[in-house]
């Protein structure tokens, strides 16, 4: 044990009077997930909830329908706030729609809509193509798909409330039956049946919450993914020493010292696992006090960067044993590195890719540390949970060693 140490010793040394190292595993990470953060601020719900929409609206109609639209999109919640401009010629809302980057859609209703819904309704057929809904051309804003069905909505409730009336008439006006014209209140109806359609579903439903809520932020995925990243490219480093170190036959004269070969490279590994860990732990310290991580279980996270820790330096040591010279070892890592960290989930969640890219995935460390992290931070999940991705880590970590022991040649063979 005491060679294990001795030799991690020589090189925490080396990296801590390396300054323009300690500044690439600290500073330039931080600086990165400060800028990211602040430019997607409001990724995951931080920042202001409420949604902000335009509409340009022209009512031509004189009944109770085009009163209905306007009155129905007029809405300023702590959720949702609709600014409605209206308009006397339709081609200006059509002009708006597609000139004006303001505004986020268009609605004309047409003169004579509500009698065209009062005849549909008493001749017992569909409403088509009445109110006429404007977006531009391939949105898929989701703004735009609030107006509409908000329109659609009120269209439907009106269409029941309509048709209700109809009845009423109809049943009046059978033979046998007797009730006075004016004692019906056509418009208290259509509203009461509108009203009851368009809620009745929606009031049914019993929404309920079970578990714990969690207060999440966009630096909740930042501090980890990045913090992950640059320790892979922390690898590059510390790869690049111990090739240094054989190709000035630093290796082949240890060979003759009485130092075990599993010592030599397991002192290397110490060395560069209480570098990782040190960086992440700084990293999330710093997350947590400056950016308000949220930790959830704290002994799994712990537990994460543990194991996060142990299989970078694995796949380092493993880097190495495949790489003859510092001059491989750089393309090598940079692909290693961006690939895992892509498709990882380091740089967006993982659980955001498709099913079968979130399996190729777990091929790399990064996916299996950023799908523990993420069920810890921003799902909420418990030490037990996510202990298949600690034990992968360490599983990952594992492997890369032996394989790395196996492969790694102290000298090259000579011809």
């Amino acid at each position: 044990m005491k060679n294990f140490w001795y030799i991690a010793k020589k090189d925490l040394l080396q990296i801590i009077r390396d300054r323009n190292s300690l500044f690439l595993l600290l500073i330039v990470p931080l600086v990165l997930i400060v800028v990211i953060g602040l430019a997607f601020g409001n990724l995951f719900g931080s920042g202001s909830s409420q949604i902000t929409i335009t509409v340009a609206v022209s009512n031509q109609d004189s009944g109770f329908v085009g009163k209905a639209i306007v009155n129905a999109l007029h809405i300023n919640t702590d959720k949702l706030k609709i600014t409605v401009n209206q308009y006397n010629d339709p081609n200006q809302v059509t002009d708006q729609v597609a000139n004006n980057s303001n505004v986020d859609a268009g609605v004309v209703i047409p003169a004579a809509t509500s009698d065209k819904f009062i005849n549909a309704a008493n001749t017992g057929t569909t409403p088509k193509n009445l109110v006429q809904f404007y977006s531009l051309p391939s949105s898929n804003d989701p703004r735009a798909t609030i107006v509409q069905n908000i329109v659609s909505g009120v269209l439907s409730s009106q269409f029941a409330g309509t048709s209700a009336v109809g009845q009423v008439y109809s049943i009046c006006n059978r033979p046998g039956n007797h009730c006075a014209q004016s004692s019906i209140d056509a418009q208290g109806i259509t509203t009461a049946v509108g009203k009851a359609s368009a809620t009745g579903g929606s009031s049914a439903v019993q929404a309920l919450t079970a578990g714990k809520a969690v207060t999440i932020n966009s630096f909740d995925q930042l501090v980890p993914g990045y913090a992950i990243f640059f320790a892979l490219f922390g690898v590059n480093a510390a790869a690049a020493t111990i090739l240094q170190e054989k190709e000035d036959g630093t290796f082949r004269r240890l060979l003759i010292a009485p130092v075990q070969k599993y010592a030599l490279l397991g002192g290397k590994l110490l060395a560069q696992f209480i570098l990782t860990l040190a960086q992440l732990a700084v990293l999330f310290g710093i997350g947590y006090f400056a950016f308000h991580l949220h930790f959830g279980s704290l002994p799994a996270v712990i537990a994460l960067l543990i194991g996060t820790s142990f299989a970078t330096t694995g796949l380092g040591i493993l880097l190495v044993s495949v790489v003859k010279t510092r001059r491989q070892l750089n393309p090598i890592v940079t692909l290693v590195v961006l690939l895992t960290s892509a498709v990882g989930g380091a740089w967006w969640p993982l659980f955001l890719e498709p099913a079968w890219m979130q399996q190729i995935a777990k091929i790399g460390v990064t996916a299996w540390a950023m799908e523990g992290l993420n069920g810890v931070m921003i799902l909420g999940k418990d030490f037990v949970q996510v202990a298949p991705d600690i034990l992968g880590l360490l599983a990952y970590g594992l492997i890369y060693f032996v394989i790395a022991l196996r492969l790694f040649r102290f000298q090259e063979k000579t011809a």
